[in-house]
């Protein structure tokens, strides 16, 4: 999991300590964390992105 001194990637939609945020697997490389052989742009290489969860 993402610290929060560590800088969001791309595809993140807040930060990990927001309240609603969980991890997901990046829709860009499937949670590869690879795209063409190069590191995802979109999840910074992790496989994961941040982002909202539930609501109401």
């Amino acid at each position: 999991m993402q610290h929060e001194n560590e800088p969001l990637n791309p595809g993140d939609e807040a930060s990990p300590d927001a309240p609603g945020v969980g991890e997901d697997t990046c829709a860009t490389c499937r949670g590869t964390g690879t795209v063409d052989g190069k590191q995802c742009a979109m999840c910074g290489g992790t496989g994961k992105v941040l982002q909202g969860i539930g609501g109401g």
